[in-house]
């Protein structure tokens, strides 16, 4: 879960680095005159980008839809990425953290969660079910963790990541499911 940690990490950074009119952290290799001008969904590619290139694995493919789809998620309330306030960029980056871990159990069991079910669309339905948990596991561990110590850095988010698989495991083991 390093490389989703990570991620979030470094996309927090970045926001907060560009709502603060900062300059973007220099390993994103972004040059912020590039950004100018460009739509908030363009900076968003921009970001994906810089926080994982392409790379053709499933890891990275699976972290920069997490990171898309926590973008994409803000800009249905805040159409600057530039300006979002301290709260967004936690939302952003507890939702790619979320989606990310999500994506991570689908690949490592969501075949097994499948074939268990009596039929594929069960299945499919408790894969959801596994996923959706997971990112609220992850949202409620990240809050706490902001209210409890104010900052959260990488090796906190790792142990999010991990806790939040560890307990949907739990959880769904008793419940039969996996």
């Amino acid at each position: 879960m390093g490389g989703s940690a990570s991620a979030a990490s470094s996309l927090h950074d970045a926001l907060t680095s560009l709502a603060s009119g900062q300059p973007l952290p220099p390993e994103l290799g972004i040059d912020p005159l590039a950004l100018a001008g460009l739509t908030p969904a363009d900076i968003a590619d921009v970001l994906v980008d810089a926080i994982k290139p392409i790379d053709g694995t499933q890891d990275a493919e699976a972290t920069r839809d997490s990171a898309a789809r926590a973008l994409s998620d803000i800009l249905t309330q805040n159409n600057d990425l530039t300006n979002l306030s301290p709260a967004q960029v936690d939302q952003v980056t507890a939702a790619t953290l979320g989606y990310d871990v999500a994506h991570r159990i689908e690949l490592d069991v969501g075949r097994s969660i499948i074939d268990k079910a009596p039929t594929k669309g069960e299945g499919l339905e408790r894969l959801q079910e596994m996923k959706d948990y997971v990112r609220e596991v992850v949202a409620a561990q990240y809050a706490a963790e902001r209210a409890a110590n104010g900052a959260i850095g990488r090796a906190v988010i790792d142990r999010i990541s991990r806790d939040a698989i560890q307990q949907a495991f739990e959880v769904f083991e008793e419940e039969g499911g996996l």
